[in-house]
């Protein structure tokens, strides 16, 4: 299948799981470059186990947005499987890969990256938006909750920070949205895999002065517990309150079938939309999987970049 025209050179994504995955998906067809800058929060699942028993920063985002990128197919579908049982059960191959490969890079998880992109074909790179293994705070009316997985189920979150605070960006990460013609915020949980990225001081500061078109993915629906009750001026608002100088240009939402899956439609308000950004673009960004569609979110990204 040959690519849509024009190519973009650079592209970078920034968000974790399966919102980033399927903005990756799309910017493969259209950029030349694609980096991807993942949260590495996360604290639940196969991640929180190996965090727990071995101290290292959550691989699962890192992994999915590998596989997604991977032109080696069979392979990647190998790095997802997960065991079903036994010791291993709930575990990821890929997620015990990256940890293996870590050990052997002495500790550098960005060469561990980079060396399994390379069996799986991966054309571009994949980075963690901070090195270091951080944990996700948060604090509401009731008192504060303590690790993403935790917060992703509490409703009306105030303010998200990372423990211990500060981390240091990676240096690549920082150097690729820099340098880069398109930055893509989600789509993606937003105080769990969009805003973690943001609360690194340094990948904020490189957001704040890229010269590249930033846009945001609005997600399909609002999240049960994290952004119930929310609408996207919302979602705007808690990224401006938790990242205030990184801006946000464009803002690309779903027009047309309601999502069916849990949780209500994520309200889109024009009106109160064009006082936060430059342009708002709608499109039919529904897959039959009750998702982003990877085609159409490609499409509308271009449409962006050429208005």
């Amino acid at each position: 299948m040959s690519r849509p025209q024009p190519l973009l050179r650079r592209a970078v994504a920034i968000g974790g799981g399966h919102g980033v995955a399927r903005t990756l998906g799309g910017l493969r067809t259209i950029a030349d470059d694609v980096v991807a800058v993942v949260s590495v929060a996360d604290d639940g699942g196969s991640s929180g186990r190996l965090r727990r028993d071995l101290g290292v920063p959550a691989p699962g985002d890192l992994r999915m947005a590998l596989t997604a990128l991977a032109q080696r197919r069979r392979l990647a579908e190998l790095v997802s499987y997960r065991f079903d049982r036994g010791e291993l059960r709930g575990h990821s191959l890929g997620n015990l890969m990256l940890v293996a490969l870590q050990a052997q890079h002495d500790g550098d998880l960005v060469a561990a990256l980079d060396e399994l992109g390379l069996h799986l074909g991966v054309a571009g790179r994949v980075l963690p938006c901070t090195p270091a293994s951080v944990t996700l705070e948060a604090h509401t009316a009731s008192g504060d909750v303590h690790g993403q997985a935790a917060i992703a189920e509490t409703t009306r979150l105030e303010r998200v920070w990372l423990d211990p605070p500060g981390p240091a960006v990676t240096p690549a990460a920082a150097a690729a949205v820099t340098d880069a013609d398109l930055v893509v915020l989600g789509p993606g949980s937003l105080y769990t895999s969009l805003l973690p990225n943001l609360l690194v001081p340094g990948l904020a500061r490189a957001l704040a002065a890229t010269t590249a078109t930033v846009v945001l993915v609005a997600n399909l629906r609002q999240q049960p517990g994290e952004t119930e009750g929310m609408d996207l001026v919302d979602h705007l608002a808690a990224l401006q309150a938790h990242a205030p100088g990184v801006r946000v240009d464009v803002v690309v939402a779903h027009e047309g079938p309601a999502p069916s899956g849990e949780g209500a439609p994520l309200a889109v308000d024009r009106a109160r939309l064009e006082a936060w950004v430059d342009r708002v673009h709608t499109a039919d960004l529904l897959d039959a999987y009750d998702g982003h569609d990877p085609g159409a979110l490609a499409a509308a990204l271009l449409a962006v970049c050429d208005g």
